[in-house]
């Protein structure tokens, strides 16, 4: 009889331990939050989000962008136990863009929370340039051509469509820069120095200045550098969205440093 119980009992104890173990399957997220947001519209996404789950797996979770009909899944980085850094690559342009945080659980990915990122933000007009981008380029894609003229059709659509990609990439480098001002700058001068002097009188720090400067000026960058500057290329002046885009003190400095 004693032998029967202890067999009884120790099934259960096993039935319990394999519910147990099966419930940790998935990460079951109790909190998630947004600690920090550090970029705004128009930049590339990055945050550090707050998390507490009953399995550190992040094999089981998802973070995800989701603007314009599209998804872009995230990158994380454990910061510790409860927090996290989580990055993108690409802009997001979309006012109305979400965060969405998902989990999977019963053999199926759900949605835990989505968080709205701009609430009542618009993409200035000058940068709204470079959404419309790859529209343009669908676009140009999507038309038809009859067999009997393919190959000169093709060449043409060739033709249009870069054609057209360096009139949207030229209008976006428009969108970037004050053409009616120039910064003179000599060899001797450094990025801080000239960010320090331009951003006091911008109204914004000498980071998002700095960066500012750099973005305005591509060309004026060795190998693309922000650490490369060439005293042998003007400057232009960086334009009043882009100024506004680096307007926070804290973020630029973010971006900055991750450059």
């Amino acid at each position: 009889m004693t032998k029967t119980i202890t067999l009884v009992m120790f099934s259960l104890l096993f039935i319990c331990g394999s519910i147990s173990t099966a419930g940790y399957a998935y990460a079951q997220i109790s909190h998630v939050s947004i600690n920090e947001q550090q970029f705004i519209l128009g930049g590339y996404p990055k945050f550090r989000l707050n998390i507490v789950s009953q399995d550190a797996n992040l094999d089981k979770m998802q973070f995800v962008i989701r603007q314009s009909g599209s998804e872009e899944r995230l990158m994380v980085k454990p910061i510790n136990n409860f927090l996290l850094l989580v990055t993108g690559v690409e802009d997001v342009v979309d006012p109305s863009a979400t965060l969405v945080v998902r989990e999977y659980r019963v053999n199926k990915w759900r949605d835990v929370k989505v968080f709205t990122l701009f609430k009542g933000q618009q993409l200035s007009p000058e940068l709204a340039v470079k959404s419309s981008a790859a529209h343009l380029s669908m676009e140009n894609q999507s038309s038809k051509v009859p067999s009997s003229d393919k190959m000169t059709s093709m060449s043409q659509a060739s033709t249009q469509l870069t054609a057209g990609n360096n009139e949207k990439s030229a209008q976006y480098r428009n969108a970037l820069i004050d053409e009616s001002c120039t910064l003179n700058h000599t060899s001797e001068m450094t990025l801080w120095r000239i960010g320090t002097e331009h951003g006091k009188e911008w109204g914004i720090g000498t980071y998002g200045a700095m960066i500012a400067i750099f973005e305005a000026n591509p060309k004026a960058f060795n190998q693309g550098k922000i650490s490369g500057l060439r005293a042998d290329i003007s400057l232009r002046c960086p334009s009043l969205a882009l100024k506004e885009k680096y307007s926070n003190a804290k973020m630029a400095k973010q971006a900055f440093e991750a450059l």
